[in-house]
């Protein structure tokens, strides 16, 4: 914290003695700054001055860095499945089966080439329809109006009474 303490003041002295050295040159001027050597401006003493404008040209050269592509390698954290040991804490031995061929037996349709000297009866289920009377809907008769277009337009005046009330408005003195 000392260190810190007597860097600064050592800068902050530095500083100011660089502000002076820089101020050697000191113009005098009048209290509105008319330009060299016009202390002040008088309206019956007008006298024009022709001085020479010199024109000062410096030419400044700095080195402009040109991009380039950098690589930048970033880290990602990506969450990755992976089998861990879990301790168990009671050991029961299991049992497991062991696989063993089981026969299925399957019919197989076989083609008789000798026909049946009878007629075969198969009997199937047939669904009976039954009716029954719906009272059903009948028919209404309902006036629909036809919609007319009418091309020009028809005005009807009617006198209608309106009653008009006036306010009297009383100006207001500002004082």
């Amino acid at each position: 914290m000392k260190a810190f303490v007597v860097l600064s003041m050592a800068l902050a002295i530095a500083s100011c003695t660089a502000v002076d050295d820089s101020s050697s040159k000191k113009d005098k001027r009048g209290l509105w700054d008319l330009g060299y050597g016009h202390d002040s401006f008088d309206f019956d003493n007008h006298h024009d001055d022709h001085h020479e404008v010199k024109h000062l040209t410096t030419t400044i050269t700095k080195k402009v860095p040109v991009p380039f592509p950098v690589e930048v390698e970033k880290h990602v954290p990506v969450h990755v499945k992976v089998p861990y040991p879990v301790e168990v804490e009671k050991k029961v031995p299991v049992y497991v089966e062991k696989k063993y061929p089981v026969y299925v037996e399957k019919k197989v349709p076989v083609h008789v080439d000798r026909p049946v000297p009878y007629p075969v009866e198969v009997k199937v289920p047939v669904v009976q329809k039954e009716y029954v009377e719906v009272p059903k809907p009948y028919a209404v008769h309902v006036e629909k109006p036809v919609p007319v277009v009418v091309h020009k337009p028809v005005y009807v005046e009617k006198p209608v009474p309106v009653t008009v009330t006036i306010k009297e408005h009383e100006k207001k003195h500002w004082w």
